[in-house]
């Protein structure tokens, strides 16, 4: 019961860090377009994804980027996450696919793989790419900090 209870205290608490970490990045859309269902648009073809980690500023912008998605995630493989599942290779993974992570039905139940595009998605609003989405995290409103990142994510075993 104890560790029940210290378990939540650590799942709430870092909840609360990561929302105030990251609520600097978030802006809700101003267009109002939402999404319908719960799978984000359809990808262009297929990209060589190593190659989007190619530009070594955009890679260490993307990563400074990220220091605020590591308050939950790590982009090490192996390493573990704090919260979050690891995106460590996430870039061609099946969406809701990291083994050992609990999804939330949105991204569980979501078809096909990461691709940029996808990705770039739930980046700018997760909640409104996959609606019940468990990630609490409001978007990043610039798309060169949705580009650097995915390019940082890129580098990081990604297929």
């Amino acid at each position: 019961m104890i560790n029940r209870l210290l378990r939540y205290r650590r799942l709430t608490a870092c909840a609360t860090l990561c929302l105030g970490a990251l609520a600097a990045c978030s802006n809700p859309t101003a267009d109002g377009n939402k999404q319908d269902g719960n799978t984000a648009p359809a990808p262009a073809a297929s990209a060589d994804y190593s190659a989007l980690a190619s530009n070594p500023a955009e890679v260490e912008a993307g990563k400074k980027v990220f220091s605020n998605c590591a308050v939950c995630h790590s982009a090490e493989a192996g390493a573990p996450s704090p919260a979050g599942p690891t995106l460590a290779g996430v870039l061609g993974r099946k969406i809701g696919g990291a083994a050992g992570y609990p999804y939330s039905q949105a991204l569980a139940k979501a078809e096909g793989d990461w691709t940029p595009e996808k990705l770039d998605t739930f980046l700018k609003n997760p909640m409104e790419a996959y609606p019940g989405t468990a990630m609490a995290f409001g978007g990043l409103a610039k798309g060169s900090d949705r580009k650097a990142v995915v390019a940082y994510l890129a580098g990081t075993g990604s297929k």
